[in-house]
């Protein structure tokens, strides 16, 4: 098993992350992770350039051929603001079912995880909400993920 860079397997570490952090992240109002994100507008352009980036990007494009990408971008927004606690509600399908059939790769599950990380650092997120939010997103993985 591979081992993430402070020693720990990277499922445990999502695990004992995911564990501590997301009763956190959830909480609703000022202090929500989604307000300490900065908001609809910040979430918007952080989704917004990540989608852009990925759908260009030689390595990960592939998974994007063939989708609206606006609404993927509204979507992801949405689910990200249901999930920090924004107020939304997030109207789209199941992480399993949208990405069955795709053949979704690790490498292509991480390339987009590191596009999302550094849109975030670019949008000014602190890097305590960038944890917090990648803890809320990485169970996902298994949804996601098929070779």
């Amino acid at each position: 098993m591979q081992k993430a860079p402070n020693g720990l397997a990277p499922s445990l570490l999502v695990l004992l992350t995911s564990t501590l952090i997301m009763p956190l992240a959830r909480a609703s109002g000022p202090d929500s992770l989604y307000a300490r994100m900065g908001g609809t507008s910040n979430v918007t352009a952080v989704v917004s350039d990540v989608i852009d980036e990925a759908a260009s990007d030689p390595h990960l494009k592939r998974a994007f051929d063939k989708v609206n990408l606006g609404r993927l971008k509204r979507l992801f927004v949405e689910q990200i603001c249901q999930l920090t606690g924004g107020g939304c509600r997030y109207s789209g399908d199941s992480m399993h079912d949208v990405h069955a059939g795709l053949g979704i790769t690790q490498a292509e599950f991480y390339g987009l995880v590191q596009v999302l990380k550094d849109s975030m650092e670019r949008h000014g997120i602190a890097i305590r909400e960038r944890n917090e939010l990648l803890a809320i997103l990485a169970p996902m993985k298994r949804d996601i993920v098929e070779r």
